[in-house]
Parts: C-alpha cells; sequence; structure tokens
C-alpha cells in the first residue's frame, strides 16, 4: 500500500489533486480517466472506473456461493452412440 501527502490546488473555481506518476503507472491511469470516489466518515477512497466487459455483464449478480440448480438444466437425451 502506498501512502503520502497530497496537496489540494486551485483549478478555476475549483480544487484539484494532482496524483504522482508512480500511482499513474501503477494503476495504469490516463489523462480523461475517470475516478469514482466514496466518502466514509474521515476517509475519502478513490478507485478508477473500469469498463465492464461483456463478460462481466453476463455474470452480474451471480453468487458464486450458491450451488448451481442443476435440476432445471435439460440435459436432453442420448444422441447416437452415447451411453449416460
Amino acid at each position: 500500500m502506498a501512502r503520502g501527502e497530497l496537496t489540494l490546488s486551485r483549478w478555476g473555481n475549483s480544487l484539484s489533486i494532482r496524483v504522482p506518476k508512480a500511482l499513474l503507472t501503477q494503476f495504469d491511469l490516463k489523462e480523461k480517466d475517470i475516478l469514482l470516489f466514496e466518502s466514509d466518515e474521515d476517509k475519502i477512497i478513490l478507485k478508477p472506473k473500469r469498463n465492464q466487459t461483456l463478460f462481466d455483464k453476463m455474470f452480474e449478480g451471480y453468487d458464486r456461493s450458491q450451488p448451481y440448480p442443476f435440476e432445471i438444466v435439460d440435459k436432453g437425451g442420448a444422441v447416437g452412440e452415447e451411453l449416460y
């Protein structure tokens, strides 16, 4: 875990934070990338927004801890010389 100090600087009517190059490289961040933030009592947490892949979308909400309901799978009958 990296630690350090960041300084708030004026940018027009807003304030900004300059991110050190080492962190940009570590998280593969580029200009115009979007960061998501959360605040929790005395913390500000920044996370890079990653585009969701089709694979991620397909399994969104899938709970791996739950057993797969095999009873709803239609396995079909044997075809040709297959044996079950």
